[in-house]
């Protein structure tokens, strides 16, 4: 990274930073109050020659974006996110691309090649998506499409992306999330 790429700050202090990160960072010549503030992402600490492992605690301890640009990204993430479901991966993988809306046919590979062990949990079941208030079998059937099968998954979803990706009204998503959210309380 080109010390044009740094942003330079005068808060040394990095609340929170561990002596071993703010060490490498410097090493690298990187402010350690620009990672603090957010303003580096974790593939800026990559391409600088942060070491992966400290990038990626300095990436979950300050919540830092992967990239401030997504520039194929979406496959590998998807493999690296846990707690995705087979159509969820499907879903963002498939946004990798100008075909990103064909969520048919991700969504119908990923269960034709699940299994019934597959299908087995060691927890509870996830709440039906119809249990939503205001959630008819169509609309559920449409949030299926993209992958969004649970009250659950509803809950945590990003309202705008899934309105503008299924063509549906925004306020019906928001209102649908939050109800969803209800459920849980």
């Amino acid at each position: 990274m080109s010390n044009e790429n740094v942003i330079e700050s005068t808060d040394d202090t990095a609340a929170g930073l561990e002596e071993s990160a703010r060490v490498a960072l410097e090493k690298v010549g990187i402010e350690p109050a620009v990672v603090s503030k957010k303003d580096c992402s974790y593939r800026m600490l990559l391409d600088a020659g942060v070491e992966e492992s400290v990038a990626d605690s300095l990436r979950r301890q300050f919540s830092l974006p992967w990239s401030f640009t997504s520039e194929g990204d979406l496959d590998r993430r998807s493999s690296e996110v846990r707690g995705l479901g087979a159509a969820e991966r499907e879903w963002v993988a498939a946004s990798a691309d100008s075909t990103w809306q064909a969520f048919e046919s991700a969504s119908s590979r990923a269960a034709e090649t699940e299994t019934a062990s597959d299908t087995e949990r060691p927890w509870p079941e996830p709440t039906p998506i119809t249990q939503v208030a205001g959630v008819s079998p169509e609309k559920a059937q449409k949030l299926a499409e993209a992958g969004i099968t649970s009250a659950e998954r509803l809950a945590t979803i990003p309202a705008r992306d899934v309105a503008t990706a299924l063509d549906l009204n925004v306020l019906h998503v928001r209102t649908w999330r939050y109800n969803a959210r209800e459920l849980f309380k």
